[in-house]
């Protein structure tokens, strides 16, 4: 049994890893045994800024003297402001609702959507994660659902769109299941920690014709993909696509508060003005989210910051040839400022921490996401390490 008083996610107690920290900033944390660990995974997706970002910590710290809490009836100057610029940024109209987390995100558009439909049926990918509550577990594929008893009878599974490029299965399984039964289909943009993953574009064109001739909603997951991830705001953004919903956190306030936000299309906005929106948070549209958000948006607005990811992006893709040739790996992809690296063989965690630098590792796999405020020449400086490690062990 752990002698801490408290669980390690994701992990039997015994043989959680535990990393112990003392403090942190800019883009690494100090370990209490004087070492920099820097966060190449940008800890789970969510620090694109770093641990010691001015502008978040001034605008949480100023927030903190004015309204630090407010009623979720609350109607107040920055509610009306900063909501107003998240849909600017979005760049399609709508209406947004609010939550703490990305789970929470997804599992209010799942409610909404059969709500609204009166259908049960949400289509989703095998290779997904959309959370880990129930509901949102339901629509997730990957591992981390077996475990649990969710509302999966009421998901189906679709053909990979790698293996279904013009969506023609897709249209199949929906004759099959019937239109008259689906919600909603609910999907990441990209695939982000289960392997920086994107369909054909053929397949999204498929997608809008299936929507255009059923009507099911098409709820987008950009938890991991939003707020310039992928080298533009969002996801959707390369996509051919049209959203009734858009799934958003970790990002959204760069992880310095537990935030989230659901984007509603007008049709969807249309229908609660006269039915009752039966979803709700005791910390909805919390001050100090809406502060550290409207902060990241005006931040990622910046010429100087559009250039850094542009400059990390550059730094990823360059590696991204480097490491195609070493023996071990299998294969590499670049979306952005996210890279996944596959590899022929299981790797240690403990490699990576022994260089002092913190990965995403999930098996045979390493998915890296920079923060934005990363200075390029330290970006170089740990793929060079972790080149050199992958070296090494296709020599083993």
């Amino acid at each position: 049994m752990s002698d801490h008083p408290f669980y390690f996610t994701w992990t039997a107690q015994l043989k959680a890893l535990r990393i112990e920290i003392e403090k942190s900033r800019d883009c690494y944390y100090l370990t209490t045994e004087g070492r920099k660990l820097y966060d190449l995974s940008s800890t789970s997706y969510q620090a694109a800024f770093g641990h010691s970002f001015s502008p978040i910590k001034k605008a949480i710290q100023s927030q903190l003297n004015s309204l630090p809490i407010s009623s979720p009836k609350g109607v107040f100057e920055l509610k009306q402001r900063a909501t107003q610029k998240l849909i600017e940024y979005l760049n399609i109209p709508g209406k947004i609702f609010y939550t703490v987390s990305g789970a929470e995100s997804i599992e209010n558009a799942l409610k909404m959507a059969r709500q609204i439909s009166g259908k049960e049926i949400i289509l989703a990918r095998k290779n997904s994660y959309h959370g880990a509550s129930l509901g949102a577990l339901s629509v997730t594929g990957d591992w981390r659902t077996k475990d649990h008893k969710s509302l999966s009878k009421w998901t189906k599974r679709i053909p990979d769109p790698q293996i279904d490029p013009n969506a023609e299965k897709l249209a199949q399984l929906i004759e099959k299941i019937g239109a008259q039964k689906i919600a909603a289909i609910c999907l990441e943009t990209f695939i982000g920690g289960n392997g920086v993953i994107s369909a054909p574009l053929s397949w999204w064109r498929g997608l809008a014709k299936l929507k255009k001739k059923y009507g099911f909603f098409i709820i987008l997951d950009e938890v991991v993909c939003g707020f310039g991830r992928t080298g533009k705001p969002f996801g959707f953004h390369h996509l051919p696509i049209k959203p009734d919903f858009i799934c958003m956190a970790k990002i959204i306030t760069g992880g310095y508060i537990p935030f989230g936000a659901v984007w509603t299309s007008k049709k969807i906005a249309s229908y609660y003005k006269s039915n009752t929106l039966s979803c709700g948070l005791t910390n909805y549209a919390h001050p100090l989210g809406l502060s550290a958000m409207e902060s990241v948006i005006d931040s990622l607005k910046t010429t100087q910051l559009q250039e850094q990811i542009k400059e990390l992006s550059h730094g990823l893709e360059t590696y991204k040839e480097k490491f195609e040739e070493i023996g071990v790996v299998k294969e590499v992809r670049v979306i952005g400022t996210l890279m996944a690296i596959d590899l022929k063989k299981n790797i240690s965690f403990k490699r990576f921490i022994d260089e002092d630098i913190l990965v995403a590792l999930v098996g045979q796999r390493i998915i890296i996401a920079p923060p934005f405020t990363m200075r390029p020449s330290i970006l170089k400086k740990l793929l060079k390490r972790i080149e050199r490690l992958l070296k090494e062990d296709s020599h083993e």
